[in-house]
This record gives structure tokens, sequence and C-alpha cells, in this order.
């Protein structure tokens, strides 16, 4: 997700390897999704609360899509 140290380090050295700014690359990026923009930290964590609550109770081996249509499972 945007935001993390960990995903900032990845997307730098993606962004180094095809020999573009870090900012394009993110930008490239979220323009494949359906919402044209990157999912963020903020929606990940309340996707994870969700799940973990009582509320997801009958969901059980679900794959939480967060990739915004970039990734179709």
């Amino acid at each position: 997700m945007i935001g993390t140290p960990v995903i900032d380090v990845v997307y730098g050295l993606h962004a180094d390897a095809v020999g573009i700014p870090k900012d394009q690359l993110i930008a490239a990026a979220a323009a494949m999704t359906h919402r044209k923009r990157p999912t963020v930290l903020a929606e990940l964590t309340s996707v994870a609360v969700f799940l973990a609550s009582d509320r997801a109770a009958a969901m059980t081996g679900t794959v939480a899509n967060l990739t915004g249509g970039l990734i179709v499972d």
C-alpha cells in the first residue's frame, strides 16, 4: 500500500529498474485501476478490521482483493 515504508522502497526499486521517477511509476499503476488511484493504508486497515469482526463471520476462504481492479482474480 502506498504510504508504507516497505512499499515506498519497492516502488523506488521498480522505478529505478525501468528508468522512470517513482511518482511516474505510481501514477502509471494507479491509472490501470478502476478507481484511477492506488489503495491507501487506511482502506486496507478498514478491510482488515471488517474481516476480523463478527460481521464477516460467514466469509470463509475469502481473498480480499484491494488492488482497485489492477489485479483481477
